[in-house]
């Protein structure tokens, strides 16, 4: 199947709102990610373009990049981004369980710094959980994936437009702005999931060093003003201090 300049290798995902592939651009013989609006609604269409315009100006190395945007043949929308080579950190999980605690350390790292660069440029990401991380370990990369549910500079009154329930943060199931605090909160609750924790109780396996845990159930407070934030402290340098306290090393290689 051709759509526009791509020859599609083959579907990679399904969900309620549409579809994404593995393509090759015909011309250029490189590999990129589709994702194409299912139901031909306006509704629909906008959200995907929305997400088209977020990705526009993200050049980040723990975030996807954005390659095209156009109209299909039978009147879908078509964003083409850069197609991301690794293991979704889900399929991870229900493969191995849990992984080593200094596996999801360099993880949070990678999560972390993509997520101050998105904050700084208002944008909360709003759907933060094992699904949409891919995980790259030859080269200790984790990228943040699928923006359809991003807020850009939300202000007071602002919802988000839909949610991961097991995953969001107790003020955007409250229907409240979302905010940095709760992009931090569904990352706490993604990291626990990955050293293989139970996200519905919020509990971490004993074996995972103190320092690590403290860090996770602070991100995890029911209270967002009392969470970690950009304005508290350097978020990424913290991690890294545990990192290196407990395993040795501080950097994301």
């Amino acid at each position: 199947m051709i759509l526009g300049s791509y020859e599609i290798v083959k579907q990679i995902g399904e969900g309620g709102f549409g579809r994404t592939y593995e393509a090759r651009h015909i011309l250029l013989d490189e590999t990129a990610c589709l994702k194409q609006n299912s139901n031909l609604t306006k509704e629909d269409a906008e959200l995907l373009r929305r997400e088209a315009k977020l990705m526009w100006h993200i050049n980040h190395y723990s975030l996807p990049a954005m390659r095209d945007f156009f109209k299909a043949p039978d009147g879908s929308h078509i964003l083409a981004m850069q197609f991301i080579d690794g293991k979704e950190l889900q399929k991870v999980i229900d493969k191995h369980k849990s992984l080593e605690p200094e596996t999801v350390c360099w993880i949070g790292q990678r999560l972390l710094n993509a997520l101050f660069y998105l904050h700084n440029m208002g944008i909360i990401h709003g759907d933060i959980k094992p699904g949409n991380v891919i995980v790259q370990p030859d080269t200790h990369n984790a990228v943040l994936v699928d923006y359809g549910l991003a807020s850009v500079h939300p202000r007071h009154g602002s919802k988000a437009i839909g949610l991961t329930a097991l995953f969001a943060a107790p003020e955007v199931l409250a229907g409240k702005v979302p905010i940095p605090e709760s992009d931090i909160y569904s990352l706490g609750l993604t990291m626990l999931c990955a050293l293989g924790g139970d996200p519905a109780i919020k509990t971490i396996p004993p074996h995972v060093p103190k320092k690590f845990q403290d860090y996770i159930n602070e991100m995890l407070l029911f209270n967002p003003m009392e969470r970690p934030s950009w304005e508290k402290g350097d978020l990424v340098k913290r991690l890294s201090d545990i990192r290196q306290s407990e395993f040795g090393r501080r950097s994301t290689k």
